[in-house]
């Protein structure tokens, strides 16, 4: 559908705040000049007890605060579920799964999106409202991408340890943002890898460098890891994935674009940045270590826990 937009949002069952996030992309696109065509929020609820999640009754109480009609919630297991409602103005359409994974709901929320453009959202980030618009801008201003991209910045708690997993946020990287970015159907695989551990890595590979874009000024900010268990939660399991890519996925990794190095660096932070750069790369080299020992023993079993300092929006 030609004047259709979808947001389309993975979620977990247990996501504690995907009301703020839902409001603020509302928000977005209500700002924007898109905002003349059609919105399809489509979120993808996945997990055990999907249909009776925090996460839907979240969507629920969006759908509610927003005056729009309540979410048409299809099971994905048993696609003969209800249909999708008919597009309005704005529609939203909850897809409830048991299978974990953030591929499993990125391949749904692709097989169901009725938009020819999407913006793929996480469910626990924070965005300015001029977003989407940038985004969406940037996809329209070069008819040969397939992803445009935001940059993905780092808010860190007023402590040293997370000052130092901040440092890397600073150097911009040319990689796709996990976290947002804007998509045109048609130039999307039909869908990925279940059990990918780090899709948008993939999907970036198989799209290739050159047709990415990055839209200036779009950004969107991540809460940090607290602590260092949160740290090596969160960070074995993207370097599993990279063991994972280049392991299953041979020759991938010849796509991908090239990265900044120590003259980037020393361009982009000061002295102290510096210093915590130094002390977060051992870390990362540690993670590294530990999920190419952890993936040669059992592959990427048990790397699924959850880093839950980076949920907390609300000061904690």
């Amino acid at each position: 559908m030609t004047d259709v937009v979808t947001l389309a949002v993975p979620c977990r069952t247990d996501e504690p705040d995907l009301a703020r996030t839902l409001t603020a992309a509302l928000a977005s696109w209500r700002a924007g000049p898109a905002a003349t065509g059609r919105l399809e929020i489509l979120v993808c609820v996945n997990g055990p007890g999907a249909a009776g999640s925090p996460a839907v009754k979240q969507l629920g109480a969006v759908a509610a605060a927003a005056g729009l009609p309540p979410p048409c919630l299809i099971d994905a297991d048993r696609p003969a579920g209800c249909p999708p409602p008919e597009p309005a103005p704005t529609v939203v359409v909850g897809l409830l799964t048991a299978r974990v994974g953030k591929a499993i709901a990125w391949n749904l929320l692709r097989a169901h999106a009725r938009g020819q453009r999407l913006l793929f959202l996480d469910a626990d980030v924070s965005f300015a409202p001029e977003t989407f618009s940038r985004l969406l801008a940037a996809l329209d201003a070069a008819p040969a991408a397939v992803l445009a991209s935001a940059r993905t910045r780092g808010v860190p708690r007023p402590t040293a340890f997370e000052r130092i997993v901040a440092a890397p946020y600073g150097v911009p990287f040319p990689n796709l943002s996990p976290q947002l970015y804007a998509a045109r159907a048609a130039g999307l695989p039909p869908g990925m890898p279940d059990d990918l551990l780090e899709p948008e890595r993939w999907l970036e590979l198989v799209v290739g460098r050159e047709r990415i874009v990055h839209a200036p000024g779009a950004e969107v900010s991540v809460r940090l890891t607290r602590d260092l268990g949160d740290f090596f939660r969160q960070r074995i399991r993207i370097e599993m994935a990279k063991v994972q890519i280049a392991r299953e996925y041979p020759g991938l990794g010849a796509r991908a674009a090239p990265q900044p190095g120590l003259r980037a660096a020393l361009r982009h932070l000061g002295p102290a940045e510096m210093a915590r750069l130094v002390v977060y790369l051992g870390l990362r080299s540690t993670a590294r270590l530990v999920a190419a020992w952890r993936y040669r023993r059992r592959g990427p079993a048990g790397v699924w826990q959850q880093a839950a300092s980076t949920k907390a929006w609300g000061g904690g």
